[in-house]
């Protein structure tokens, strides 16, 4: 089922969570001619708060659907300054895993399928100081509570690592290597331990679709959820280095990192951030994780990497994929350059270009 994910929406308690389904979410099931559920996020303060039968109410009252649920972010996502935090807890931490155990239990009791996913941080940012045996140690305690939650409750909620630019497991080839030589062919681990497909991290980590479904394949690893994003792509030459950088300089903002990849003729570059990548201001093809619109195929000169999140769905289509996910949540941080309808508006927009994408 198609899905958007309302981490779109601030909101660091449960009833601003309440608020912001009857606010955007009911208006916006009222405007689409077809069905769309939501993936939510609930911060670990918003969890803390929950309850289930008034989050069911909510949803019911919305109709809708609880398709899947983003476990990634723990802390307030919508803070000032986000950054480096959005990784933490990492998990070598037991905050995570008691984190993403009480989300799997939460949304077991309160969601209509039997098959669900919670996508997560692949182990943490690389350049934090952990270890992957501790990960490791509580991926495992996370997989038994998930099998026991699935004998109390029917439903198999599965957990599925979300490669990003910049963390330990930063592409689909170091998911597959993790899970291979940690779990070895661990049926189990498979059946709870799953991948989220995110379009933009893979766009600009380079990877194509092929690649991606081959590693997964490798790893013996389903596809839990993919979510559907566009990354910032354009080609820097002395011609245009000017114009170009100029233009990138707007995407510059303090809440989010935006990773940045360069591929040159002979190799391709990493920088945390765009800022640091602009600063070099290497010619090549540039690709920057800044979620954008996914109906739109360019922002002013630039373009995003839409053509590839179509070539992605086509061949995820092959796949039997369940759960489709929008994940816009950089409205508020698009430049002015891009002219904007009212949040509701442009969220149906992308899902009716996502359901025609997906569903014909």
């Amino acid at each position: 089922m198609l899905g958007y994910c309302t981490n779109v929406f601030p909101g660091d308690s449960f009833s601003a969570v309440i608020q912001n389904l009857e606010q955007y979410v009911k208006p916006l099931n009222k405007a689409l001619p077809f069905d769309v559920g939501i993936g939510i996020w609930l911060s670990s303060s918003a969890l803390r708060e929950a309850d289930e039968f008034e989050l069911k109410d909510a949803i019911e009252r919305c109709d809708t659907k609880l398709v899947s649920c983003n476990g990634f972010p723990a802390g307030n996502f919508h803070a000032n300054e986000v950054k480096h935090n959005v990784y933490l807890p990492n998990w070598s931490m037991g905050e995570r895993l008691e984190y993403t155990v009480s989300l799997a239990e939460l949304c077991a009791k309160v969601t209509q399928l039997k098959s669900f996913s919670i996508s997560t941080v692949p182990l943490g940012w690389n350049d934090h100081e952990f270890e992957n045996a501790d990960a490791t140690r509580l991926l495992l305690e996370c997989i038994d509570a998930l099998e026991r939650i699935e004998d109390e409750n029917g439903v198999c909620v599965h957990l599925d690592l979300e490669a990003e630019p910049g963390c330990r497991l930063q592409t689909s080839e170091d998911i597959s290597h993790f899970v291979n030589s940690t779990f070895g062919d661990d049926a189990r681990v498979r059946r709870y331990l799953r991948v989220c497909h995110d379009t933009c991290h893979a766009a600009v980590m380079q990877e194509s679709i092929e690649d991606c479904l081959a590693n997964y394949a490798n790893a013996g690893l389903l596809i839990g959820k993919v979510q559907v994003s566009s990354a910032i792509q354009c080609s820097i030459d002395e011609t245009n280095q000017e114009r170009q950088l100029q233009e990138l300089s707007q995407f510059i903002e303090p809440k989010y990192l935006h990773q940045t990849t360069v591929t040159t003729d002979s190799q391709t570059l990493f920088f945390g951030n765009l800022d640091e990548a602009i600063q070099e201001a290497k010619c090549g093809d540039w690709r920057v994780h800044f979620h954008i619109p996914i109906h739109n195929s360019n922002i002013s000169t630039l373009n995003t990497t839409q053509q590839e999140l179509i070539q992605s769905i086509e061949a995820l289509k092959d796949v039997d994929v369940d759960t489709w996910e929008v994940e816009t949540y950089t409205w508020n941080e698009l430049p002015r350059m891009m002219e904007q309808d009212d949040l509701v508006e442009s969220m149906a927009k992308e899902l009716r270009w996502a359901h025609k994408n997906i569903y014909s």
